[in-house]
């Protein structure tokens, strides 16, 4: 029995060391040089022949190496990238990595809270590092999250993480940066996305729409009060949505529900205001900019919104927004959406396809998200003085047939590329005599 005991433990051992999450990045006080890429800024500009200077975890130099001269001794590590392309940390927004796990065990998902108007609940601290998913993410570029939650009218705060730290601390970028809500639905879709049903009126817009409107009205009575006794947390959790400071994330589809939050926002005066999903908002692109909204696209690979609209329609959604003068990120929201990140650049990919200039399509991966996050002075750019979280690649990370990350920083520390995915395929490709990138 004790044969068997001993067995059985060692059996758990082993499979609780197989496929461990890579533990984070040592610091590093090394001076790096990364030489002869080209480099994506992330602000529309290409260095074909890059000298990228690192140290302290942040870009001390950026600079053409056609005009530029180095002295390679004041270097401790020389990356010779001839070849390679860099880009900045590529973000993908309104996710669910970190607070979910396995989709069949309700256990694992900390997305969505019981309630209905609930903004004082935060995403921030569910958010877990260990989760495997997330190495499989930042694989392909995608090195920091806006995590969110989901659910109810007002469903809480947002926060951007990076994916290299030993605890939700660690890995905070910017805490509570948003709140994020849900529309009430002028129309409802019934059916699933592999076969969509008709579309049918809510009776109850106008009825939903009212009580928006009248929380925010109390709010902003609430804001100001001078003496705010007894406080009230949900309110407290608005301040920053009402006051400017904080952006007001709002889930939105139909054009005419994107035109009722354009009057709700003139009418509260809100000075930060993203539209999340926007699936009809091209129809909208001039009233969108003139109120300086922009547009999270939730998912480019899925089906139009109307049965009846040309199939590609979410193919050119980005390009048409961008080319009306809309700042435009984007989401992998839909079933399985946290695994579905890593594919966020294939997904960008098709949208540059289908119209979406190439070096924009980078500034919507990377320096707007960031901007959006309230980070766009440390984040989202190859430029001095920014935060050192970005990647190398011998291939178009954007498109799914050359695309290999061969390195990624985040603050200025090498990580780990492998996970569970890349041990699989080497093992495999191992046994049947195949050649390994």
């Amino acid at each position: 029995m004790k044969s068997l005991l001993h067995i059985a433990l060692m059996m758990l051992a082993s499979g609780l060391l197989v496929g461990q999450t890579p533990s984070p990045s040592q610091s590093s006080n090394q001076r790096i040089l990364i030489r002869y890429a080209t480099a994506h800024i992330g602000n529309g500009e290409v260095l074909d022949n890059a000298y990228i200077e690192i140290q302290n975890g942040e870009f001390s130099r950026v600079a053409d190496g056609n005009t530029s001269r180095i002295n390679e001794s004041d270097y401790d590590l020389i990356i010779d990238a001839e070849g390679k392309q860099v880009f900045p940390g590529f973000i993908v927004m309104d996710s669910r990595l970190g607070l979910t796990e396995i989709d069949q065990v309700n256990a694992t998902h900390d997305f969505d809270e019981t309630g209905d108007i609930l903004p004082n609940v935060r995403a921030l601290p569910a958010f877990n590092t260990e989760s495997k998913i997330i190495a499989t993410v930042r694989t392909n570029g995608v090195l920091m999250a806006q995590i969110a939650p989901v659910g109810g009218t007002i469903s809480g705060s947002s926060s951007l993480v990076h994916f290299d730290g030993w605890n939700w601390q660690d890995a905070t970028v910017k805490a509570d940066e948003g709140v994020y809500m849900n529309w009430p639905q002028r129309y409802r879709q019934t059916g699933w996305w592999a076969e969509p049903g008709p579309v049918k009126t809510n009776k109850k817009y106008q009825e939903s729409l009212l009580e928006v409107h009248s929380y925010f009205e109390e709010a902003k009575a609430y804001q100001a009060l001078a003496n705010k006794q007894p406080e009230n947390l949900r309110f407290e959790s608005l301040a920053g949505v009402i006051s400017g400071s904080d952006r007001l994330y709002i889930r939105a589809n139909w054009a005419r529900d994107i035109l009722d939050v354009v009057q709700f926002v003139r009418k509260y005066d809100l000075k930060k205001v993203t539209i999340v999903g926007g699936a009809e908002a091209h129809l909208v692109t001039t009233e969108l900019r003139e109120n300086d909204i922009s547009v999270i696209i939730d998912r480019v690979h899925k089906l139009p919104i109307h049965p009846d609209s040309p199939i590609e329609e979410p193919y050119w959604l980005a390009g048409k927004l961008v080319s009306d003068g809309v700042n435009v990120a984007f989401a992998t929201n839909g079933d399985m959406e946290a695994m579905l990140s890593r594919n966020l650049p294939f997904q960008v990919g098709t949208a540059v396809h289908y119209g979406l200039p190439y070096e924009e399509a980078i500034r919507c991966l990377t320096q707007i998200p960031a901007a959006l996050a309230g980070v766009g002075e440390r984040y989202g750019t190859l430029e001095p003085g920014k935060s050192a979280t970005f990647f190398l690649s011998d291939g178009d990370p954007l498109d799914i047939t050359t695309n290999r990350v061969t390195q990624a920083f985040i603050e200025g520390k090498m990580i780990d590329l492998t996970n569970h995915q890349t041990e699989l395929y080497q093992k495999f490709s191992e046994k049947h005599g195949l050649e390994t990138q």
